[in-house]
């Protein structure tokens, strides 16, 4: 099955892209003043930045303290979420709401510091944070999807990488309920082709979310992401319609 979905200006959409670089302060002088030219005309950009620095005033809340285990990721996110196999991507949902926002807020706050790791207290777990120094996790992407027509819901994408994996992070809110054995299906898109990226189950308040492991998939180029409903979690092509995409 063949997405067709429309890719908007290309010039626009680099002039969206350094939301991150600049609230990280990694933008020379004169694309800062670009950027902020830019922002007075793009009302998109000025709501995404928003929320972001709102998730931003959010994170010392974020949190609640978790023992560290090993691997930079785990370390840096708290392990507040389950990972999703690469090889049965379909199979993992995540229900509870507690991880989404410390997920997504840990996962920004690597990017804007560029050489975060986790602080554990004492003896061997010190040597072994500072074995893991190298394997620090940079975000490669960070967007936020667009409703389609007279849908509600909003929808947040992080491309995660370090030396040794890259993961896809997804969270959504504001989701309808399901019906049976329906599921939120996301898919990457390469030129229209859709490819699996994880599926989730939202909870009663409407949040959902999922991390699918990209290792795999690291030749491809994606132009696109997207969110369908789909009847359940078996679906290998899309069959619900687009309710939240993005090009990338």
């Amino acid at each position: 099955m063949h997405l067709d979905i429309k890719e908007g200006n290309t010039l626009e959409k680099k002039t969206c892209e350094p939301i991150l670089d600049y609230m990280n302060g990694q933008l020379s002088d004169m694309d800062k003043k670009r950027f902020e030219k830019h922002l007075t005309g793009c009302e998109e950009c000025r709501n995404e930045l928003d929320e972001w620095q709102r998730l931003m005033q959010d994170l010392p809340f974020a949190s609640e303290p978790i023992e560290p285990p090993i691997g930079m990721k785990e370390r840096i996110l708290g392990n507040v979420f389950t990972e999703e196999p690469a090889a049965e991507p379909a199979k993992k949902a995540a229900r509870e709401n507690n991880w989404l926002k410390p997920m997504l807020a840990a996962a920004l706050f690597l990017s804007l510091l560029g050489n975060v790791y986790a602080v554990v207290n004492s003896g061997s777990q010190k040597n072994t944070a500072t074995e893991q120094v190298n394997a620090i996790d940079k975000v490669e992407k960070a967007v936020s999807l667009k409703a389609s027509d007279h849908i509600q819901s909003n929808a947040k994408a992080l491309m995660i990488k370090n030396d040794t994996s890259l993961e896809l992070v997804v969270h959504a809110d504001k989701l309808d309920k399901m019906k049976g054995k329906e599921v939120y299906q996301v898919w990457l898109l390469e030129k229209g082709k859709p490819y699996r990226a994880g599926s989730f189950v939202p909870n009663d308040s409407g949040e959902g979310g999922v991390v699918f492991k990209l290792d795999s998939f690291r030749s491809h180029k994606w132009d696109t992401i997207a969110i369908t409903l789909e009847p359940d979690e078996k679906s290998q092509t899309p069959k619900g319609n687009i309710l939240l995409s993005k090009p990338l």
